[in-house]
């Protein structure tokens, strides 16, 4: 179980319905910890249940790590939350528990609340709303009894305490408004926040994870930048298809324009041209997933499941000390399936860490048909070789058999030959080596190879 029922009190059984949930995800294959479970519990109180989108947005978010598990959660939520108790289905009860604004407030008085909490977060700097939610909520009642704007409201808002018990509070604002109706208000207030500020810390966070070594990401970080991996994928798909279409047509073909308008009497009324050249990229990609690169190699590799994807003509390789041709696979699994298989295959040795000799000696002996006069060769690691024979003899076959050679290292250029590294050995035979620190680096290096450097019919 992923939590103990003995720990939900009286007053919180309606939130038991989520831990509910969380067992039915957990049952259907989703990969939950208590920790997800915790995430979610923190982001209930700051959303408004009865508004479904934003909170099967927020369930997701905090629930679902794997982008692959969103079909089922999809699933799970609809059946889940539409079973009925009673007249009701189990969201509606679970609002009926929670949102009391509708209780409270008519719908003039929440809109025009919304309203005023919207101009005064507005008016306030970032750094203000680092004050506890109780605060900030008595400094926007403050602002609200001294400001025009707010004499429509504050008048009913004041006389409420009849519906409601007092709290006793000493506080001079609360011996004024009833603690419900300050509590509803302090609960609106904070949704707004949170509403607000929602696009910016995920926005934030993108941009951490883009600007981050490779060498530092964590397990967890490998699987937030699957998402990301995934758009840049659908991004290049997308900058592929519109220059398709802007340089669809060559020079203007003039015989064929002649001849196909003499019934114009030679008025050229339809312009012919002539079919462009043909450039597609044609991929070899090889990827080092040694334990020296292994959260470097998890992440390669969904980059290279992604350029796969993007472009008819790629191979994939793999190797630590002997290379294995992955390509099928990658075709046949979703990204996650085919790197457990891969990082689980026992045709890969893991005893003596990486060997780029022996790995670009079985190339040229097995896949040399893999290359062509237009085919890019993407090398992804360190080049740290164990003091072992580096294959140059091979490396420069594969050179000449192609287009170009790039050699992308997450190692710091200042430790390129230092200890095992012997970078300076292949960088002559390389048509450019890049130290690749992030994956901005990458995404724009793969841009500027691959899709602005190039011409598609």
């Amino acid at each position: 179980m992923i939590y103990d029922k003995a720990f939900i009190n009286e007053e919180d059984k309606a939130k038991g319905v989520f831990f509910e949930f969380a067992e039915v995800l957990k049952k259907a294959g989703v990969n939950l910890s208590i920790v997800e479970v915790i995430d979610m519990m923190h982001a209930l109180p700051l959303i408004s249940i009865a508004e479904k989108e934003i909170f099967k947005q927020t369930l997701a978010t905090t629930l679902i790590k794997d982008y692959t598990d969103i079909p089922i959660f999809n699933q799970c939520f609809e059946e889940f939350f539409q079973r009925k108790k009673g007249n009701d289905s189990l969201l509606e009860v679970y609002a009926s528990h929670t949102n009391t604004d509708d209780f409270i407030f008519s719908q003039e008085e929440k809109s025009l609340l919304e309203s005023l909490i919207d101009d005064f977060l507005d008016s306030h700097p970032q750094s203000f709303f680092k004050k506890s939610n109780e605060y900030l909520t008595k400094i926007f009642i403050d602002e609200l009894q001294s400001s025009e704007a707010g004499g429509a409201i504050g008048l009913s808002l004041f006389n409420r305490r009849s519906r409601f018990a007092s709290g006793g509070a000493e506080d001079s604002i609360q011996q004024e408004l009833s603690p419900q109706v300050f509590e509803a208000i302090m609960g609106m207030l904070r949704r707004r926040m949170f509403e607000r500020n929602m696009g910016s810390a995920i926005k934030q966070r993108e941009d951490y994870l883009l600007n981050k070594y490779i060498y530092q990401l964590k397990p967890d970080e490998i699987k937030e930048m699957r998402e990301l991996i995934k758009r840049f994928g659908q991004k290049m798909k997308n900058r592929i298809s519109l220059r398709k279409k802007k340089v669809k047509r060559g020079t203007i073909d003039i015989k064929r324009t002649l001849r196909r308008n003499l019934q114009y009497g030679g008025v050229p009324f339809k312009i012919f041209h002539r079919d462009r050249k043909v450039d597609r990229p044609q991929l070899v990609v090889m990827c080092d997933i040694s334990s020296s690169v292994n959260q470097y190699s998890r992440f390669m590799l969904l980059l290279t499941y992604t350029l796969q994807s993007l472009f008819a003509k790629v191979r994939s390789f793999a190797f630590i000390s002997n290379l294995v041709e992955i390509t099928d696979l990658f075709r046949e699994m979703d990204p996650e399936r085919a790197l457990n298989s891969i990082f689980n295959d026992t045709n890969f040795t893991y005893g003596w860490g990486s060997n780029y000799g022996n790995s670009f000696n079985q190339f040229i002996q097995n896949y040399s048909d893999a290359l062509t006069s237009k085919t890019t060769v993407l090398i992804l690691g360190d080049a740290r070789n164990n003091n072992q024979d580096p294959g140059l003899d091979s490396f420069i076959k594969i050179k000449e058999r192609s287009r170009n050679i790039y050699w992308l290292n997450p190692d710091r250029k200042h430790l390129w030959d230092w200890s095992d590294s012997i970078a300076s050995l292949y960088i002559p035979h390389c048509t450019e080596m890049r130290e690749v620190k992030n994956f901005l680096d990458l995404s724009h290096l793969i841009d500027t190879l691959f899709i602005q450097k190039r011409n598609y019919k």
